[in-house]
């Protein structure tokens, strides 16, 4: 029997327009009548994970900053922090390129520096993951930052992942995590080491459990799930890895396999 669900938003629970499938509350209902954990896993922070749910949310477990903090019934499980002296140079790289919009992620807040140069576009972006956000200088941050995350709308796995990747080392790991977004953050973590600290902390077992994924910081989850769905739309690497390919996420594929699964329990 499954007992737990992890999904990913964007490119897979979410439609390219950002938005919920339609039969996403019975789809929960189902679940809950089934006693079955459903946890959202994201690069988003927890206020922009946690916003598309509602009232839903407190219900949930999240995995939110690529797997750096956990949250169950709205209790904090954990949060791995990364270092000034890791993040900074990160940054200071990153103002040397015009169209870069760095990230910095709190543990509380997000922070950009020169907001007055944001176009209408980047703020759409940034808002729709970092709703919270406010100005700062870099060197200024007042909080322990998770991760650092880099918006960049051209191709940023072609033309910004090859110059930030120098920066990986035991400490602090660069990942690709969208089409227009990089992250930097806890190399010790992952979606799929928070999958598996989520599990340990609820007692559910690999083989209890399932997990939805589109993007590249997705395949860590695969290792810790009895079966990985992928969505038709999703990066090569993932529907190679994944066990399953499912529809597309503009078809609500991950709340039509969900049931599925449901309705097999």
């Amino acid at each position: 029997m499954i007992k737990l669900i992890v999904t990913d938003m964007d490119g897979c629970l979410l439609d390219g327009a950002g938005c919920m499938p339609g039969d996403f509350d019975e789809t929960f209902q189902r679940m809950e009548e089934k006693d079955v954990i459903f946890a959202a896993a994201s690069g988003r922070s927890i206020t922009g994970l946690q916003k598309p749910f509602g009232e839903t949310a407190h219900k949930m477990a999240f995995l939110s900053d690529n797997g750096a903090c956990a949250y169950y019934k709205e209790e904090c499980l954990f949060s791995h922090t990364i270092a000034r002296e890791d993040y900074l140079p990160v940054l200071l790289e990153a103002r040397k390129y015009r169209d870069l919009i760095p990230v910095v992620c709190g543990v509380k807040d997000a922070w950009i520096e020169d907001a007055d140069k944001l176009t209408q576009k980047d703020i759409a972006e940034i808002s729709k993951y970092y709703p919270t956000w406010k100005e700062c200088r870099y060197e200024e941050i007042p909080e322990d930052v998770i991760k650092v995350a880099l918006l960049y709308f051209d191709d940023i796995e072609k033309n910004i992942y090859p110059v930030f990747n120098r920066f990986s080392n035991e400490r602090l790991l660069c990942k690709v995590t969208a089409f227009v977004w990089i992250d930097l953050f806890d190399a010790s973590v992952s979606k799929g080491t928070g999958v598996a600290a989520l599990q340990e902390r609820l007692g559910i077992r690999k083989e209890e459990t399932v997990v939805f994924g589109d993007y590249l910081n997705d395949i860590p989850m695969a290792d810790h799930a009895i079966r990985s769905f992928a969505p038709s739309n999703a990066h090569p690497d993932v529907l190679e890895r994944f066990t399953d390919v499912i529809g597309s996420n503009e078809s609500g594929a991950v709340t039509k396999t969900i049931r599925d699964i449901i309705s097999q329990a």
